[in-house]
């Protein structure tokens, strides 16, 4: 289901605004736009998330000053 510019989602390229329903008042059209942005907003929360998982394993890798210190009894 592609319209001839080539997207992947019905009126995905046309000039409505994300949160305008399309002009045709197909509900069939409305679900697959409002899929459309879910898929967009779940995508977001993916990729930060993913962010925050890379930056506690890089602040997890770095070095660190050990947490004991070897006491000389000698």
């Amino acid at each position: 289901m592609s319209d001839s510019t080539g997207g992947a989602f019905p009126g995905a390229a046309d000039a409505h605004a994300p949160n305008t329903p399309p002009d045709s008042g197909d509900p069939v059209d409305h679900l697959w736009s409002a899929a459309h942005e879910f898929l967009c907003a779940f995508r977001a929360m993916i990729d930060a998330a993913d962010a925050v998982v890379l930056d506690q394993q890089r602040k997890a890798a770095a070095p660190r000053a050990p947490r004991l210190r070897r006491i000389d009894v000698e």
